[in-house]
C-alpha cells in the first residue's frame, strides 16, 4: 500500500548537455541531501564493514561519499559524466575516472572494494545483477551498495523540498523520479541473490538500504 509502483525514467542530470547552472545547483543539493539525510552516514557504515585500502566508487558525481572517508589510502570515482567529476575538484585527494559500470576500466583484483550511492536505481533488475557481477570482477573484498527505499514518504518528501524551492529545478523533478525507480527490500534481496556471491541486506532509518556481497 505504500510502496508505489516501480516507474522507469530519464533524469535530467544524467543529460551531458542539461544546463550548467541547474546542473551545478542540483550536485549541490544532492551533496547536502547525503549530509543531511543519512547518506554519508550510511556509505561510512558500510565501508567500514570491508577495512579496505583501496576503493572505486561508481556514478560518484562529485566524488562527496569518498572526500568523508578516513584511512583509505586510495580513492577512486568513477562516473561517465567528466563534467561531474570535475565540479568542485579542487584540493581533493580522489582520484577520478570516467567510465562505463558494466564494464569497468579495471584489471580483475584491483581494488579492495567497490561501491556505489544512490546509483543502483538508474538500473534494471538485469542490468544491476550483471554491474554487480562485474563489480566482483575487479576486488579482493568486496562490494557495497546502498539507495533509498521505493515508498511514498521519501517520494513526498522530495516532492515537498521541490515545492517549498529548498532544491533547484533539476532536483525538483529528478528526486521524485529517482524514488519512484528505487527498490523495495525484497526486490533488492532477489537481485542480491543472482549474483552468485555471498550477500547480506542491510536497512537503515530513514528507508535506506545497503547490499553487501563478498568476494
Amino acid at each position: 500500500m505504500l510502496t508505489p509502483p516501480r516507474t522507469e525514467s530519464d533524469e535530467i542530470l544524467d543529460e551531458q548537455n542539461a544546463p550548467r547552472a541547474d546542473v551545478e545547483r542540483s550536485l549541490r543539493d544532492l551533496r547536502r541531501i547525503n549530509k543531511f539525510a543519512g547518506g554519508l552516514g550510511m556509505y561510512q557504515s558500510m565501508v567500514r564493514r570491508f577495512a579496505p585500502r583501496s576503493i572505486v566508487d561508481l556514478g560518484a558525481g562529485t566524488c562527496d561519499q569518498l572526500e568523508s572517508l578516513g584511512g583509505v589510502p586510495l580513492r577512486v570515482g568513477m562516473d561517465f559524466n567528466l563534467a561531474h567529476l570535475a565540479y568542485l575538484r579542487d584540493g581533493s585527494r580522489v582520484h577520478r575516472v570516467v567510465g562505463d559500470a558494466h564494464r569497468l576500466p579495471f584489471r580483475d583484483g584491483a581494488v579492495d572494494l567497490v561501491t556505489s550511492s544512490h546509483f543502483f536505481h538508474h538500473f534494471s533488475p538485469d542490468e544491476n545483477r550483471d554491474i554487480l557481477r562485474e563489480s566482483l570482477r575487479v576486488v579482493r573484498k568486496g562490494v557495497a551498495v546502498t539507495d533509498t527505499r521505493r515508498h511514498y514518504v521519501p517520494l513526498l518528501f522530495m516532492v515537498v523540498l521541490g515545492f517549498l524551492r529548498v532544491v533547484g529545478r533539476v532536483t525538483a523533478l529528478d528526486g521524485p523520479a529517482s524514488v519512484r525507480q528505487g527498490y523495495t527490500l525484497s526486490e533488492a534481496r532477489e537481485i542480491a541473490a543472482r549474483t552468485g556471491a555471498k550477500w547480506e541486506l542491510l536497512r537503515r532509518w530513514p528507508f535506506r538500504w545497503a547490499i553487501l556481497l563478498w568476494k
